[in-house]
Protein backbone atom coordinates (compact mmCIF):
# COMPACT_ATOMS: atom_id res chain seq x y z
CA UNK A 1 0.00 0.00 0.00
CA UNK A 2 2.38 2.46 0.99
CA UNK A 3 4.88 1.36 -2.21
CA UNK A 4 1.96 2.38 -3.87
CA UNK A 5 1.44 5.38 -2.62
CA UNK A 6 5.36 6.44 -3.07
CA UNK A 7 5.14 5.23 -7.38
CA UNK A 8 2.22 7.24 -7.34
CA UNK A 9 3.87 10.25 -6.19
CA UNK A 10 6.55 9.55 -8.08
CA UNK A 11 5.05 9.69 -10.96
CA UNK A 12 3.12 12.71 -10.48
CA UNK A 13 6.41 14.35 -9.81
CA UNK A 14 7.86 13.45 -12.28
CA UNK A 15 9.78 9.67 -11.51
CA UNK A 16 11.26 11.05 -8.37
CA UNK A 17 11.96 14.81 -9.71
CA UNK A 18 13.84 14.08 -12.87
CA UNK A 19 13.58 17.00 -15.11
CA UNK A 20 11.06 16.73 -17.61
CA UNK A 21 11.39 17.81 -21.24
CA UNK A 22 9.69 20.80 -22.28
CA UNK A 23 7.41 20.23 -25.48
CA UNK A 24 5.18 22.11 -27.16
CA UNK A 25 1.91 23.05 -25.31
CA UNK A 26 -0.47 22.69 -28.51
CA UNK A 27 0.47 19.24 -28.41
CA UNK A 28 0.71 18.35 -24.76
CA UNK A 29 -2.00 16.37 -23.47
CA UNK A 30 -3.69 17.01 -19.45
CA UNK A 31 -1.71 14.77 -16.96
CA UNK A 32 -3.68 11.79 -15.85
CA UNK A 33 -2.37 11.75 -11.84
CA UNK A 34 -1.74 15.31 -10.28
CA UNK A 35 -0.73 16.00 -6.55
CA UNK A 36 -3.02 18.21 -4.63
CA UNK A 37 -2.94 19.25 -1.04
CA UNK A 38 -4.74 16.33 0.04
CA UNK A 39 -3.12 13.85 -1.65
CA UNK A 40 -3.16 12.11 -5.42
CA UNK A 41 -5.41 12.69 -7.85
CA UNK A 42 -5.94 10.33 -10.22
CA UNK A 43 -8.26 11.65 -13.81
CA UNK A 44 -9.78 7.85 -13.99
CA UNK A 45 -9.36 4.45 -13.18
CA UNK A 46 -7.42 4.15 -16.00
CA UNK A 47 -4.73 6.56 -15.05
CA UNK A 48 -4.84 4.89 -11.59
CA UNK A 49 -3.85 1.29 -12.94
CA UNK A 50 -1.21 2.44 -14.83
CA UNK A 51 0.39 3.79 -11.95
CA UNK A 52 -0.30 0.53 -9.86
CA UNK A 53 -2.46 2.46 -7.28
CA UNK A 54 -5.83 0.87 -7.97
CA UNK A 55 -7.75 -0.55 -6.19
CA UNK A 56 -8.10 2.34 -4.17
CA UNK A 57 -9.70 2.02 -0.44
CA UNK A 58 -11.51 4.84 0.92
CA UNK A 59 -9.17 7.10 2.44
CA UNK A 60 -6.46 6.41 0.95
CA UNK A 61 -4.89 9.39 -1.55
CA UNK A 62 -6.16 9.20 -4.55
CA UNK A 63 -9.71 7.91 -3.47
CA UNK A 64 -12.52 9.72 -4.76
CA UNK A 65 -16.28 8.67 -5.09
CA UNK A 66 -16.37 9.32 -8.95
CA UNK A 67 -13.85 6.57 -8.87
CA UNK A 68 -16.34 3.53 -6.97
CA UNK A 69 -18.72 2.64 -9.33
CA UNK A 70 -20.74 0.52 -6.81
CA UNK A 71 -20.18 3.00 -3.25
CA UNK A 72 -18.23 0.08 -1.53
CA UNK A 73 -15.65 1.97 -0.60
CA UNK A 74 -13.45 0.70 -3.23
CA UNK A 75 -12.24 2.38 -6.55
CA UNK A 76 -10.96 0.98 -9.38
CA UNK A 77 -11.54 -2.23 -8.85
CA UNK A 78 -11.08 -3.71 -12.50
CA UNK A 79 -8.67 -2.65 -14.43
CA UNK A 80 -8.76 -2.26 -17.93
Amino acid sequence: MLRRAFIAAAIAVGIAGAPLAHADPSTTTSPTTTTTGSGVYYKNCKAACAAGAAPIRRGQPGYRPELDRDGDGIACQVCP
